[in-house]
């Protein structure tokens, strides 16, 4: 995988600075950014058919639709995470009175950490799931579990420098964001859309050379 061209891809579109400024302001909308999001969700199709590219700010329902799917896709897979918090927690997790006790308070930590980790672990697999629902425009198509494997497997090592490119990315941008106040925020919210472009881009193109 060639890093640095992945990295620079929104910036191919003429009109990139237009339409990552319209992505950025509209992620930081609750409800409107599902828009935003399914901006990066069409991006990816458009690698996964071998021609990437920024689509144009139209269709605006559509958009919305496709990025509504996608976060309805990322909260089921991620419902064994919040299972496992649950059952460390419990009321811990909860509960004022409790959470101030020793014993609250580490069991709620563990319990968070615990769950954590089982995010991260379905992170590193929701792409692939994600872009199987671009692929075939079929929600469905994202949980054909032994497919999501049998992909990520097959293109493996460009997969996890895929993930680790957006994995630092991501911290990148959140310590700007903590260090800057207020104007980080701004900055963060334009650099995120902008690397859910890049990550579209990264997972769709590797979608595209998989097998199952």
């Amino acid at each position: 995988m060639d890093v640095g061209e992945a990295i620079g891809f929104p910036t191919r579109d003429e009109k990139w600075v237009t339409k990552v400024i319209v992505g950025g302001v509209l992620s930081i909308i609750p409800i409107v950014n599902f828009v935003s999001s399914g901006f990066a969700i069409k991006t990816m199709k458009t690698a996964i058919e071998g021609s990437p590219k920024l689509p144009e700010w139209e269709n605006w329902g559509d958009l919305f639709v496709r990025g509504l799917v996608a976060a309805i896709i990322a909260f089921i897979y991620l419902i064994p995470a919040i299972i496992v918090a649950l059952a460390l927690g419990g009321p811990a997790l909860f509960s004022p009175t409790t959470l101030m006790q020793g014993g609250g308070f580490f069991a709620a930590l563990s319990a968070i950490a615990a769950g954590g980790i089982v995010a991260i672990a379905i992170g590193f697999i929701l792409p692939m799931a994600i872009a199987m629902y671009v692929a075939s425009d079929s929600m469905g198509a994202a949980f054909r579990i032994g497919e999501v494997f049998a992909r990520i497997k097959s293109v493996l090592s460009d997969y996890v420098v895929g993930y680790i490119v957006i994995v630092i990315l991501a911290i990148v941008l959140g310590l700007v964001s903590s260090a800057i106040p207020v104007v980080g925020g701004l900055i963060s919210a334009f650099a995120s859309f902008y690397v859910a472009l890049v990550a579209a881009y990264i997972f769709g193109t590797l979608y595209a050379q998989s097998s199952a």
